[in-house]
């Protein structure tokens, strides 16, 4: 299905925990923490204002020097050979922290991954949350689709109830005094069944939809 007709989308990629001679290192998953706390580096800037603020698998807020600690605890205390990088988008919006933590709980059946750490971004044309965990072994490339989907299916399944959500509020709002409330949800229905001009809204803010990790 083309991107521009999903609610969501989930992206991602693996990285080796190893320096060019063979031996453990964070490096590389160190710099992309730092890129997706603060962005692009900017010389002379000792100083940049973070995108976001990090959380754990239970909503838990983390400095990001506790993040890295916990990274390179990964890699040279415990051994983990792969980083994996997600990218959770979604089309309207609107989701919290814990929802991107859901679709993340709905995937780890399969991931075998129980901890992450991860940043949800609201500076760009979509929603999303950047997303940091750890394996000591690679998943399969059938696992690593069957995993992708799940949390896709929870994103797309958590974007439509809140833009469902949005779209009766929006019928509460311009209803007036007293109406009743099954006319209010009627309303709802109605905004609900005309998602045309919704769609084409979408489009036109689009911009990083298509932003491959």
């Amino acid at each position: 299905m083309d991107s521009q007709q999903n609610l969501a989308i989930v992206r991602g990629g693996r990285i080796a925990n190893r320096s060019p001679g063979g031996r453990s290192s964070y490096a590389g998953v160190k710099g992309l923490m730092r890129y997706i706390a603060y962005g692009p580096y900017r010389f002379g800037e000792e100083t940049q204002q973070a995108r976001g603020v990090w959380l754990d698998q239970a909503g838990r807020e983390k400095s990001h020097e506790a993040v890295l600690q916990w990274a390179k605890d990964k890699v040279h205390r415990y051994d983990y050979e792969f980083s994996y990088q997600l990218l959770l988008s979604t089309r309207y919006g609107g989701l919290t922290a814990a929802d991107f933590n859901r679709a993340l709980e709905r995937g780890s059946a399969v991931s075998q991954t129980q901890e992450w750490r991860f940043m949800v971004h609201q500076d760009t044309g979509n929603q999303h949350a950047h997303v940091i965990l750890f394996r000591k072994e690679k998943l399969s490339s059938a696992l690593y689709k069957e995993w992708q989907q799940l949390m896709q299916a929870e994103l797309e399944a958590l974007q439509a109830g809140r833009w469902q959500e949005r779209q009766l509020q929006a019928g509460l709002e311009q209803l007036p005094a007293g109406r009743r409330p099954e006319q209010a949800i009627q309303t709802g229905q109605e905004l609900q069944a005309e998602p045309d001009q919704a769609e084409e809204r979408g489009r036109q803010q689009q911009r990083g939809w298509g932003v491959e990790l």
